[in-house]
């Protein structure tokens, strides 16, 4: 697809393309940024191997690639992915390991990388239980000396009746060691392959998902750490989007003083794109539909420190798709950029966005014929803020 930068108003703003070292057939990219590196971990295959690869990048170039682990006995799929996550150095890094033959039965396997002693840990299960049955969707974040992860549990959906079978979003502790620490059950039904997203807030870490209630509406909702307990589900928005069937579009959450959490939804049968804001010591009461019509979706946000707030998303264009980025001021006006066109397919996957070093930064997979390789963007944002 070719690379473009279009403008809803007058700027000079442009994002710049910069090499990465993924290679081959490649997908599957998520960022993560620290205060001096920009981490970027990625899947590659070869015939029925999968590989995962990660590198940092320090503003100027990228480090060598590093291998962390392969598999041929993986659950590959464009919509749960490998993530990476850093703390003080040490790195954690998941992917999921088939557990049965049955095509949603698969494990959420981790490693950690400790400074320490400068090696990864063996692979473990990020949960606790062994039903053969769907784990995933997991993202994480740095959480005191170690990290803490959100992602869909899916022991319940198996050896008991059907009436009884729901899918579950957890959250869990993993320590700087690579050991696990506590884990909870934040909501016992909701959407089967929507991702989790989390976030470290004012007011502790958040996780948002989509909901399922017992009449299928499948909204966005949150829960947050509070003390030494996780408090009751609440809705971030009530859509109101009643579906039958997952839409395998689950939420994104960014926190920078301000809370934003970017989402789809087909209320009234139209596909949209919104973003919704929180203060420290509130809920969130600003919402801003950021698409009307055209909405694929695939949605992750980004904050600043100037309140600032960016959703990065697809729209449908017929054969194409729509790169977009949306800002979102803090005086409420409103800024559009189409930063590329690409597939719409599922093998294009979700598109990142990172704030890093005063800088937005863009990983997205683009398909063709042959294949799939990651690009990375590059874009300055110092006037947005202006």
């Amino acid at each position: 697809m070719g690379f473009s930068c279009q403008q809803s108003e007058q700027g000079s703003n442009e994002p710049f393309e910069i090499e990465n070292p993924s290679a081959g057939y490649a997908g599957m990219s998520r960022l993560y940024a620290t205060d001096e590196l920009l981490y970027m971990s990625w899947v590659e295959q070869v015939d029925t191997l999968a590989v995962l690869k990660y590198a940092s990048y320090d503003g100027n170039a990228w480090s060598d690639s590093q291998t962390i682990s392969s598999g041929t006995d993986w659950f590959v799929n464009w919509a749960d992915f490998p993530q990476i996550a850093v703390n003080k150095g040490n790195i954690f890094v998941h992917y999921l390991q088939k557990s049965a033959p049955d095509t949603y039965a698969y494990d959420i396997k981790y490693q950690v990388y400790n400074t320490v002693n400068k090696r990864w840990t063996p692979p473990q299960k990020l949960h606790t239980d062994s039903t053969q049955s769907e784990h995933g969707f997991v993202d994480v974040i740095a959480y005191k000396d170690g990290f803490m992860a959100s992602w869909l549990d899916g022991r319940t959906t198996v050896n008991r009746p059907d009436s009884l079978r729901q899918m579950t979003v957890r959250a869990g502790i993993i320590n700087a060691d690579g050991s696990l620490g506590k884990q909870w059950q934040l909501d016992e039904r909701v959407c089967d392959c929507c991702a989790t997203s989390i976030a470290n807030t004012t007011d502790g870490p958040m996780v948002v998902y989509r909901d399922r209630s017992a009449d299928e509406v499948r909204d966005m909702y949150g829960v947050r750490l509070q003390d030494t307990a996780w408090t009751t589900p609440k809705a971030v928005y009530n859509d109101n989007w009643q579906i039958a069937g997952c839409p395998v579009n689950g939420p994104a959450i960014a926190s920078n003083g301000l809370t934003a959490v970017g989402w789809f939804t087909m209320e009234d049968d139209k596909p949209m794109v919104k973003l919704a804001t929180k203060g420290a010591g509130s809920w969130f009461n600003e919402i801003a539909v950021l698409e009307a019509s055209k909405a694929i979706g695939r949605v992750d946000v980004a904050v600043d420190a100037n309140a600032n707030r960016f959703a990065l998303y697809l729209t449908d264009e017929g054969s194409t798709a729509n790169l977009n980025l949306t800002q979102l001021k803090a005086s409420g006006e409103e800024v559009r950029y189409v930063l590329s066109k690409m597939s719409p397919e599922r093998a294009s996957g979700f598109p990142q966005l990172r704030l890093f070093k005063g800088e937005l930064f863009i990983s997205y997979t683009e398909t063709d014929s042959i294949g799939s390789g990651i690009r990375t963007l590059r874009f300055p944002y110092d006037s947005f803020s202006q």
